[in-house]
């Protein structure tokens, strides 16, 4: 738990912190057998043949190890040498200078010994005594209680050695826990990968400032920034890089608040600010204002220019769009959870919008209410088969013949009530849903299939739109092959439609994904084409078959030239790339004529019929007459 400003903790110093704290709570018995247990070592200053002969027996007894020293030179430097845990000296023996050896002792302060002086006379007491040692020893000598006194005075001295030990290492160990202490502290209010104040720190900040703001009658606004596509980010290039993303994002906020000036401060009136990461892929910005919304216009577009900018991560250059949520206390919000929630449904509303600023407002709520509730009874929904599939006809512009049938989700609630797949697919995408429903899908789609094969109905082609997550989850194919081996379906009579707005980004997961599904045999179409960013690019690198040519430009193809003249150059477009080219919303005989005009392969639409039920398509295909179209 120390780091590289704290001291290195000896290895022992825990074990001997646990000695020391189990010998002070022993009993007092026990502490006394434990330190007659343990030895000791005592150096003896003496001519005197009897101390001689005697005292080391004695103490030897009693667990001190005694060394005799009759020569009184270098005695100092001998004890320093050896560090005994006692020091016995006759009292008649001299120093080189010719005062009493004790004294030399008993005046060297690195010498904490215990010293004993052996005195043989009145006279030698009294000196001894005025020197102040550790104890004096009277002839004649009792070695039996010497022993033992001179036993625990060394317990007492390694006792109290052991308690500074302790000590010390009760101290390191405060300093330890005072860091570990001061780390939670940090891991409490700042968040680890960017640094900056965490979403507990940043809520503690804004109730601060809350207290501020009705004192001097002015207004905060609360950011929450989130990323377009950042999960995508953390797909390709994993957690670490997204990471160092955030790190560089965090960066980017922190210069901003820089940048707000003297001069921007007070014509804007913005004061306090702060910014936070608030999770793993958004951010939070705190800035006092006067509560007009146009107070806030130069930040905001400081932070969509600079957010923008794309960033260098292990060698790939990355581009986000930010998406800016605002809610204003006290406006929108009295408390600092509903002010955050606010400014978040106000993000989350810009980000379904294709990012930018938005401030929030009433609908806001109401919108991610209905999300909520759209997200909950989708889980019911799926679990009690309210979802179900109604096909559309695409018809042969030539032979006016229905070749193939586009499989359209449907979610009919107990009411009656019908829920669109405009409102429910992004709701199911964001919540983790849109796998399991697709797979639905897909697996309906070829029942059907293989009941009207069955039935004697020889639809040649099943058409199945594929949302963006699926592809991305790198169980697909997978699927894709267990549904058609399920239903003994031949993967030419499937066809996958991809959406030019989600589905295609490039992404070489995909790509790879796409090139497996084209070597099983299977078709693939790209659906409202003309709507995305890089519509060209996708025909030149994907490995598709079809293109299907959005229903906004149909619809004016009549009465507008320029949707004319675009319908027309991407039907010869198509063709040049041997793509067929089916036109998506025709509702007029004219369309279908302007469409024909042009060699158009096929089209889908009200002409010919609405999305309806399985049964009902069949009884449409048998029924059906070409000239009646």
């Amino acid at each position: 738990m120390s780091d590289a400003n704290n001291e290195p903790q000896r290895p022992d110093d825990g074990l001997d912190l646990t000695r020391t704290i189990r010998r002070l709570t022993l009993p007092t018995s026990a502490a006394n057998d434990e330190l007659l247990e343990d030895g000791g070592t005592a150096l003896l200053y003496s001519n005197n043949s009897s101390a001689t002969k005697w005292a080391p027996r004695w103490l030897n007894q009693y667990g001190v190890t005694t060394t005799v020293v009759q020569d009184a030179s270098d005695a100092l430097a001998r004890a320093r040498r050896s560090q005994p845990q006692a020091i016995i000296v006759d009292a008649g023996m001299l120093s080189a200078d010719g005062q009493p050896l004790y004294k030399d002792f008993l005046d060297a302060e690195d010498l904490t010994q215990p010293i004993f002086v052996m005195c043989s006379s009145a006279r030698e007491t009294s000196a001894a005594l005025d020197c102040d040692p550790y104890d004096v020893i009277r002839k004649p000598f009792e070695w039996a209680m010497i022993s033992r006194r001179v036993k625990y005075a060394v317990h007492a001295r390694n006792l109290r050695e052991r308690l500074a030990d302790g000590q010390e290492s009760l101290r390191k160990a405060l300093a330890v826990a005072d860091e570990a202490r001061q780390r939670l502290r940090r891991g409490e209010s700042f968040e680890p990968v960017t640094g900056l104040p965490n979403k507990r720190k940043f809520v503690d900040l804004v109730r601060r400032s809350m207290g501020t703001v009705d004192r001097d009658g002015n207004a905060l606004a609360v950011i929450v920034i989130g990323f377009n596509r950042f999960r995508l980010v953390v797909e390709a290039m994993g957690q670490e890089c997204a990471d160092m993303i955030m790190t560089e994002l965090g960066k980017v906020l922190t210069e901003c608040l820089g940048e707000l000036g003297p001069s921007t401060v007070e014509s804007q009136r913005l004061r306090t600010a702060a910014a936070a990461s608030i999770d793993h892929s958004r951010f939070a910005i705190m800035v006092t204002t006067s509560g007009n919304q146009g107070d806030l216009g130069h930040l905001q577009q400081l932070l969509l220019d600079r957010l923008a900018r794309p960033i260098q991560i292990a060698g790939q250059m990355v581009s986000l769009s930010s998406c800016q949520g605002v809610a204003l206390y006290p406006q929108d919000a009295d408390d600092v959870d509903s002010l955050l929630q606010r400014a978040d449904n106000a993000m989350r509303d810009a980000q379904s919008r294709g990012g930018g600023f938005k401030y929030y407002c009433a609908e806001t709520d109401a919108a991610a209410a209905r999300k909520l509730k759209i997200e909950h009874m989708l889980h019911e929904a799926l679990e009690g088969d309210e979802l179900s599939l109604a096909f559309q006809p695409i018809t042969s512009v030539s032979s006016k013949r229905v070749f193939a049938a586009e499989a359209l989700l449907r979610w009919r609630q107990a009411d009656g009530s019908y829920v669109s797949p405009a409102e429910f697919v992004p709701v199911a995408e964001e919540c983790g849903l849109m796998n399991r429903i697709g797979e639905f899908v897909l697996d309906e789609a070829c029942a059907q299939l293989k009941a009207w094969h069955a039935a004697g109905i020889r639809l040649p082609h099943m058409c199945v739109n594929v949302a963006k997550v699926q592809l991305m989850s790198g169980e697909f194919v997978p699927t894709v092959r267990r549904i058609l081996s399920k239903h003994n379906v031949s993967p030419a009579s499937l066809e996958l439609e991809l959406s030019e707005r989600g589905v295609l980004s490039g992404d070489l997961a995909v790509v790879e994904q796409l090139k497996e599904l084209k070597a099983l045999g299977i078709r693939l179409s790209i659906d409202d084409f003309g709507t995305g960013d890089s519509a060209i690019a996708y025909l030149r690198d994907l490995p598709v078959d079809v293109l299907k040519i959005d229903r906004s430009y149909v619809s004016g193809l009549v009465d507008n030239e320029k949707d004319e003249a675009l319908v027309s150059a991407m039907v010869a477009l198509g063709q040049r790339l041997s793509l067929k080219v089916i036109a998506e919303g025709v509702e007029t005989r004219e369309q279908l004529a302007v469409l024909r005009a042009m060699n158009c392969d096929a089209f889908q639409g009200f002409l010919i019929s609405r999305p309806v039920t399985a049964a009902a398509f069949a009884a449409l295909l048998i029924k059906a007459d070409p000239k009646d179209t």
